[in-house]
């Protein structure tokens, strides 16, 4: 019994997380390619109708860009993170997929914020987009708790990325009461707070991230 548990336990874990990341990038670009397709003209427009048409698409272009700014944080901060993980096991794996489940989801709430923008489409959108972000500090500490990380990687470099993890849940969920007790309009302008926190946070983690991060060797040149 105890050389099967050995066995099983050999392959709950390895060593290496290309094939994860391979597989989490292309969930990644599916999502983001299927954003566009709600983006789309009536048929049988006359010429002088186009303009306006194209104006009353608004709400789709905001979700769609908002929703790609998200998506797109969400793979940076991602691929930084596997970087630093040089070993994998079962529960990474299933956490790793719980995240992707809800990047593979994304184009859904984005397709219900852009058609119907009211406090139940906000509420749906803000809580996809903060389990994004929770999921991905769970997954980093699991990776840390478990020593799947480079050694590198101390308590207070794990501590720094988890916090700046949490800029997005916070922005989000903060204007869930917003958009049920003031107006959606302007839980959704909240949103754009994002981009630039986002930005600000990545750039911190960053360069906390790359200090530790194991340099590639060199290619010695031919010849």
């Amino acid at each position: 019994m105890t050389g099967v548990r050995q066995r099983l336990a050999l392959l709950s874990r390895g060593e290496g997380t290309e094939r994860i990341a391979f597989f989490s990038d292309a969930v990644f670009a599916i999502a983001l390619t299927l954003l566009v397709l709600d983006i789309r003209l009536p048929e049988g427009l006359e010429p002088d109708e186009l303009w306006p048409a194209l104006g009353e698409l608004w709400p789709q272009f905001f979700a769609y860009a908002l929703t790609f700014a998200v998506l797109g944080i969400n793979w940076i901060t991602h691929h930084r993170k596997f970087r630093l993980m040089e070993r994998f096991d079962t529960g990474l794996i299933w956490i790793n997929l719980a995240f992707l489940a809800f990047v593979a989801l994304a184009p859904f709430p984005t397709s219900v914020l852009s058609e119907y923008p009211e406090a139940p489409a906000v509420v749906l959108y803000a809580v996809q987009v903060s389990m994004l972000s929770i999921l991905q500090g769970v997954l980093w500490w699991y990776a840390f708790r478990r020593g799947l990380l480079s050694e590198a990687v101390d308590v207070s470099i794990a501590r720094f990325v988890t916090i700046s993890v949490a800029v997005t849940p916070a922005i989000f969920l903060a204007t869930i009461p917003v958009a049920l007790l003031v107006d959606p309009t302007i839980a959704m302008l909240c949103w754009l707070l994002l981009p630039p926190a986002g930005a600000l946070t990545s750039r911190l983690a960053a360069r906390r991230l790359d200090r530790v991060t194991p340099a590639t060797p060199a290619t010695p040149s031919a010849g």
